[in-house]
């Protein structure tokens, strides 16, 4: 409720900027988004926080809302960019630095898992890598079952 409060008088702020959506579609596209989230229609949902973000470019709210869709897509470098754009916005959001770590760590330990199978050790500067490798993953080693926060 507190959420489309803050839209709608946002809308009236901005309501004399160029291509911005009236207020009514402002608060109908949030929603809608929301219940494409809650419902696991991620790519829906990050079109309408994608859309929201337009209308609203000083919003750090709808960007983590749109990067949480795309981390759940499995786009990690567009989640990442979303994440960084919501924390131009407000440095202190928690969240959002909270899942840019956990998608960036999920990456890394990808990463890690992948160096250990494929690169040999006898090339130059393998072993600093694996070193590498392996301490993270030693580091990282109890499970986090769900990485993302919701909105």
């Amino acid at each position: 409720a507190m959420r489309y409060l803050i839209l709608t008088l946002c809308a009236l702020l901005l309501s004399g900027c160029a291509g911005l959506l009236p207020t009514s579609d402002l608060v109908s596209t949030q929603k809608s988004a929301d219940q494409a989230y809650a419902a696991g229609q991620y790519e829906q949902a990050a079109n309408g926080y994608s859309r929201l973000a337009q209308a609203m470019p000083t919003d750090a709210g709808v960007r983590y809302q749109m990067a949480n869709s795309l981390a759940r897509l499995g786009d990690v470098n567009a989640a990442i960019s979303a994440y960084r754009e919501a924390l131009v916005r407000d440095p202190q959001h928690a969240r959002a630095w909270h899942n840019l770590l956990q998608v960036q760590l999920r990456e890394a330990l990808r990463t890690a898992s992948e160096m250990q199978r494929n690169l040999n050790r006898q090339q130059p500067h393998a072993e600093q890598a694996l070193h590498n490798a392996e301490q993270l993953l030693r580091l990282t080693a109890q499970p986090d079952p769900d990485p993302v926060k919701e909105p």
